[in-house]
């Protein structure tokens, strides 16, 4: 009697056009959200650590069969504690998948564990137990079909011993937190590019930049006049030349090597954060800023009078000659600068003063090699390309590389057609100047004819990002940003109260789409579907609503995801003329035109 009462009042008032059915009729209760699939265990080990000791803290993903994590999109932090270090996030390997917008990213597809190394700092008392807090954000799916970006907060115990004989290595287990809807940070790229490679490959990259470096117009000039300062040009001995050229390149080598601790250093202040956007753009702006130098827009140089008091030569010997390549290292030249402004800023994002050490290191070796080379053999100076323009095309072609860096760590905050636009401009950029438009004589010779071809190749790919750029604004190749400005045809409506009471005056069903401009189905049926013409005409019969739910923290989309019980993207919801929600029609992964025109059909 009470069901038909609440229903007879429901009526009269006329509240079916702004009350939301999320499992049938008006009124009814939404059905509860399942379970996350994704569960996380946290442990250290050794349990009980003793000061200045350290140890490893393990976080454990659990992904059942047919789902996956984003990889780029799971991302561990620890809460800074007071008597705790943490080392950088070692991240298991991940798998490259192809999403159904043919887009490819790569995802955690089975369990997964992530180790943070801790530290216990000296001063640690005795006794205490160190709660350490660790904030995990990720996103999931389940084929084609996107859950929401989650948060969760697991916390473990450090039991601070007195001694390295007190610490055993039993781990802990402690099941993960409640969730909370954030959205989520990206992987550190930085750390990501170094797993990649290895420190061996980085080590690589860092010798051969240093070696690159020393052709330059500042360096590469002066190397034979250096050596001859030094004696070791005409030591009279191989022996004594490559003795002291070795020494000048080890007082220049430690010099940055101590740079890159310092950077390192002062990079481990960062944190977690050093995939935070802010970072990410400040990364962007410093690497522009050696491009601009490079082309000579303005020099990265030390004072004059700086540079003439540490430049000087400290006497002969060993001693001095060591002193002469460190005070040599310190000074800054207006080619080299930004180069290794460059290097330092990226050992600043690893934040490991080892690695910083390791790599300015081979920088610095990298750079000195020519030097050994001509302080050791008389003749090797002469057998050397002679200066010229080369060395002016060499230091540009750092600059397309910083400006390449630049846009490499900007990326994934630019939007995508912005991207399109900034690599045609780049590759467009890049043809120019390595000779795409010169004109070549009869005469010309293989390199300038490869170099042509190469100039040819960049203005075509750039064009061709340049006109996808266009074509792209213009509406043509389907939806490529939000879904909600897709030019797809169907007229949607935002506002769901307006939709619900347009609905209800007209006696027309309802389509609600819930989408979010991270979810890759949602956009495939933005291309694949929406834009269909047949789909076009037959959504004139219903209320097309659209429910953005790219920031998982807007309360206006969470309460509606509730309301109509939405766990993951897309889904697709259907209400029909009576109000009523036709539960056995909705739709939770991708659907062609042909699949939805069937659904549309039954209304």
């Amino acid at each position: 009697m009470g069901r038909v009462l609440v229903c007879v009042l429901l009526l009269l008032a006329g509240s079916t056009s702004a009350t939301a059915q999320s499992g049938g009729i008006l009124g009814e209760a939404s059905p509860a959200a399942p379970a996350d699939p994704f569960t996380f265990i946290i442990a250290v080990a050794p349990e009980r650590i003793a000061p200045g000791q350290g140890g490893v803290i393990t976080v454990s993903a659990g992904i059942p069969p047919g789902h996956k994590l984003y990889a780029d999109r799971t991302f561990i932090e620890p809460v800074p504690v007071s008597g705790i270090a943490f080392g950088p996030l070692d991240v298991p390997k991940s798998v490259e998948r192809t999403e159904p917008d043919g887009n490819t990213a790569r995802f955690h597809v089975e369990d997964a564990t992530f180790r943070l190394p801790v530290s216990v700092d000296a001063s640690a008392p005795v006794g205490s137990a160190i709660v350490v807090p660790l904030t995990i954000r990720y996103q999931g799916c389940a084929g084609d079909r996107c859950f929401f970006p989650r948060e969760k907060r697991l916390t473990v115990t450090v039991d601070v011993v007195g001694s390295v004989a007190e610490q055993n290595v039993s781990p802990a287990p402690v099941a993960d937190a409640a969730d909370a809807l954030e959205p989520p940070p990206s992987e550190n790229p930085y750390w990501r590019a170094h797993r990649r490679f290895g420190l061996v490959g980085v080590l690589a990259a860092a010798f051969a930049w240093g070696l690159l470096a020393s052709l330059t117009p500042c360096i590469y000039p002066m190397i034979p006049i250096t050596m001859t300062v030094i004696g070791a040009a005409g030591a009279g001995s191989t022996r004594r030349g490559f003795g002291l050229s070795l020494i000048y390149v080890g007082g220049m080598s430690l010099v940055y090597a101590a740079f890159g601790v310092a950077a390192a250093w002062s990079g481990g202040l960062f944190g977690g954060f050093a995939g935070h956007p802010a970072v990410r753009i400040g990364v962007a702006v410093i690497f522009t800023g050696m491009a601009l130098s490079l082309f000579d827009l303005f020099h990265i140089r030390m004072p004059a009078w700086a540079a003439s008091r540490i430049g000087m030569k400290f006497g002969g010997g060993g001693v001095g000659v060591f002193l002469t390549g460190a005070a040599a290292g310190a000074v800054v030249g207006p080619c080299v600068g930004p180069l290794l402004v460059a290097l330092l800023v990226y050992i600043a994002t690893l934040g490991d003063r080892l690695q910083g050490f390791l790599i300015m290191w081979s920088f610095a070796l990298g750079m000195g090699t020519l030097f050994v080379v001509i302080g050791t053999f008389s003749g090797a100076a002469a057998a050397l390309p002679r200066s010229g323009p080369w060395m002016e095309r060499l230091k540009r072609s750092f600059g397309v590389l910083m400006l390449a860096a630049a846009l490499y760590y900007a990326a994934p905050l630019m939007p995508e057609r912005i991207l399109w636009l900034s690599m045609g401009a780049l590759l467009i950029g890049v043809g120019v100047f390595i000779g795409g438009l010169d004109g070549l004589s009869a005469a010309a010779g293989g390199y300038d004819r490869l170099r042509k071809a190469a100039g040819i190749l960049c203005l075509t790919l750039g064009i061709a990002y340049a006109a996808r750029f266009a074509l792209a604004g213009a509406g043509v190749g389907g939806a490529t940003g939000s879904p909600a400005a897709a030019p797809a045809g169907i007229a949607w409506m935002t506002d769901e109260a307006a939709a619900l009471a347009a609905a209800h005056r007209e006696k027309r069903p309802v389509l609600i789409d819930f989408y979010a401009d991270w979810c890759a189905a949602c956009k495939d049926l933005d291309r694949k579907t929406f834009s269909d013409p047949r789909v076009v005409a037959a959504a004139d019969r219903f209320v097309a609503l659209r429910v953005d739910g790219s920031d998982p923290s807007d309360p206006e989309a969470k309460a509606l995801h509730r309301k109509y019980g939405v766990v993951g993207l897309p889904t697709l919801v259907f209400i029909d003329r009576t109000g009523r929600i036709a539960k056995t029609e909705t739709v939770t992964r991708f659907i062609g035109p042909e699949g939805l025109l069937e659904r549309m059909g039954r209304f």
